[in-house]
């Protein structure tokens, strides 16, 4: 079982071990439906044996009666902290210690090429699981693309006065999208590599890991996140999914809503604005999954964003979303 909500690599190791995958609904903040996690299990035509349950965007669930409900029916739950990774061990708070194994992903926070944690509160769960390093060539590899990653600007921007001049050229007509097509069923994405399920990370991705400083990394997404939320706070046709932020949460994106994903969505790639949404994903019944797919997208809050690059987004993203706003009172 995995939420409705996913990027297709989420299910990849599942498929790739042949297993089927049955997707349950999701509330509108992401949590599972509690209500309906039973309907699903019981509709399974196979035992359900295996459960990955979320935290999404580095906003921490209280997966306490999943655990729970996982333990009644002899189901092995996987914990997905990879939005989570600075608070995925923190007790007091939760992440992390509700799952049989935990997963995250550190080359989401850190420039690093590769690498991923997997671990389990009883480690002798994992006892006879061996992972072999990667070979020279793959090293030499990541070493090029870490110097490459902490050189490239996070965004190619235009300066903030020329962002009307841009969208007069662009906003001419609405856009057509193009073939939607979707998975009428789980299918293994290209991005999977078989070859490294059992390779161990990088070198240099654990020495850019090492090396870096996470109370730095911490405050700068925190306030970069605030910064959304205030500048977010007046803008129509949208509104952030989660419109706090606790002191303990370190977030690894925005989540923003908008209302009218066509036009707004293409118009802001076309300014060039770095956002995503996960619209490849399989066919579910959950509403949400189905709604959230074109409509929620994604914005960074990356540490390495540096005021301008924050300021030329806010200022791209509000024009944007207010120009319908502005069309209807005219």
């Amino acid at each position: 079982m995995a939420p409705a909500y996913h990027c297709v690599t989420m299910l990849d190791p599942a498929l790739a071990m042949g297993a089927e995958v049955v997707l349950y609904p999701l509330n509108a903040d992401l949590t599972p439906d509690r209500y309906r996690l039973d309907e699903v299990y019981k509709q399974s035509v196979k035992p359900v044996r295996v459960m990955v349950a979320t935290h999404f965007f580095g906003f921490i669930q209280d997966f306490s009666w999943l655990r729970q409900w996982c333990e009644e029916k002899a189901i092995v739950l996987v914990e997905d902290c990879a939005h989570v990774l600075f608070t995925e061990r923190d007790q007091a708070r939760g992440a992390g210690k509700f799952g049989k194994f935990v997963a995250s992903s550190p080359y989401k926070f850190f420039p690093s090429p590769d690498g991923g944690f997997l671990y389990a509160p009883d480690a002798r769960r994992l006892d006879g699981v061996g992972i072999q390093s990667a070979g020279f060539l793959s090293e030499l590899r990541g070493i090029k693309r870490s110097a490459e990653i902490s050189r490239e600007p996070k965004i190619r921007k235009p300066d903030i006065d020329q962002i009307d001049k841009l969208l007069d050229s662009i906003i001419s007509k609405i856009p057509e999208p193009g073939n939607d097509r979707v998975l009428q069923r789980p299918a293994q994405s290209t991005r999977y590599s078989a070859d490294s399920v059992r390779t161990a990370s990088l070198r240099s991705s654990r020495w850019v890991i090492n090396h870096s400083s996470i109370s730095g990394n911490v405050c700068r997404r925190q306030a970069n996140y605030r910064c959304w939320l205030k500048a977010l706070s007046d803008v129509p046709n949208c509104h952030v999914l989660y419109p706090q932020l606790p002191e303990h949460v370190v977030p690894y994106m925005l989540p923003l809503y908008v209302d009218f994903p066509n036009p707004h969505f293409y118009w802001l790639k076309q300014l060039g604005v770095p956002i995503w949404r996960w619209d490849e994903m399989a066919v579910s019944d959950c509403q949400v999954a189905h709604d959230h797919r074109l409509h929620l997208l994604h914005l960074p809050c990356h540490q390495s964003l540096t005021g301008d690059e924050m300021n030329w987004m806010i200022a791209a993203v509000t024009k944007v979303l207010s120009l319908f706003e502005e069309e209807a009172r005219g």
